[in-house]
């Protein structure tokens, strides 16, 4: 006589869930270049987060000095000493063109940078996932409302979008200048490049679970009489989580990339402000005179690509390793 199976219980899958993504953690720590990678990535974050803490100055102080040593009796006079000093144990990175320490711009520079990417992808998450579930569990028509919307975007250039935006905002966002003590201007490029970025990841999400769509277990809860929202934020979504980290993983470089190039062409973050973008900018031209000022923001910019990159390659093998 054979047995019936009963109605899974939630417990089981939640179980099984979860022993994927043990599964994956230890495939994933396998990869000496992935795990390498997270924990750099992790130092990095460390640094930012506590840069009031980890920058020995702060990054619009100057160091300048009389042409004698001694203060000067006028204090507008011209100052000529403490420009580009090489590295040493007061500065560790140096001085740059107005004598500021180098360490510490680019301390805090690291954090408007991975702060505009972190800011960029949760919102690209945010819309993607929006716009991919709406697609595929709302009426017929939206689909193809949504994915034409998305073609446009897509189609639409990123630099002349983000210079628009910009443009048309200014430097201000609904009146205020400042928002939580960081200037407007870095919002607007963060807001510029996450409105960028969506159409990828929606339509990832609308991939993923058109094919979960067809799935089994899909089907049997719809048959069961459960809801098209209960089967999309239950079932479709869960199992799609895993394509959707590693493209936010993926789309991390592109926006640290995307805020370093717009701020080195001058339409980004705006001086005095420092970001990797604005410090490889300002010290471009003086390359000849010393190098310190763009050899270490740009090797952490380089750093952080190839961090984000082995990552993501590891997170694709371990959540999936079919695709090896």
């Amino acid at each position: 006589m054979s047995a019936v199976a009963g109605p899974a219980l939630p417990g089981a899958t939640l179980t099984r869930r979860g022993g994927l993504y043990r599964d994956a953690f230890r495939r994933l720590r396998r990869n000496r270049a992935a795990t390498a990678s997270l924990a750099l990535i992790a130092a990095l974050v460390f640094v930012a987060l506590f840069a009031d803490l980890i920058a020995p100055y702060d990054p619009s102080r100057q160091f300048l000095e009389a042409p004698s040593g001694a203060a000067p009796a006028d204090p507008l006079a011209l100052r000529d000493t403490g420009k580009y000093e090489a590295p040493s144990a007061e500065h560790f990175f140096g001085t740059d063109q107005l004598a500021r320490d180098i360490f510490s711009r680019t301390v805090y520079g690291l954090r408007i940078s991975l702060a505009a990417a972190f800011f960029a992808i949760a919102i690209v998450t945010v819309i993607g996932v929006a716009v991919g579930m709406l697609a595929v569990a709302g009426p017929r028509p939206f689909d193809a409302v949504l994915m034409r919307a998305t073609d446009v975007a897509y189609a639409f250039p990123d630099l002349l979008l983000i210079i628009l935006l910009s443009a048309a905002l200014g430097n201000e966002v609904l009146g205020f200048r400042s928002i939580a003590g960081v200037d407007a201007s870095v919002w607007i490029l963060f807001l510029a490049i996450s409105l960028t970025a969506w159409p990828t990841m929606a339509r990832l999400v609308r991939g993923q679970l058109l094919a979960i769509r067809e799935t089994e277990y899909s089907q049997a809860a719809r048959a069961l009489g459960a809801s098209q929202t209960r089967i999309a934020t239950r079932h479709w979504l869960p199992n799609a989580t895993g394509p959707l980290i590693v493209e936010a993983t993926f789309l991390v470089p592109r926006a640290i990339f995307a805020e370093a190039a717009l701020s080195f062409i001058g339409v980004g973050v705006n001086p005095p402000t420092p970001s990797l973008g604005v410090l490889i900018r300002e010290h471009f031209d003086f390359v000849q005179i010393t190098w310190t000022g763009l050899a270490f923001p740009a090797g952490i910019l380089a750093l952080l690509f190839l961090a984000f990159q082995f990552l993501g390659d590891g997170l694709r093998d371990a959540l999936d390793p079919r695709s090896r």
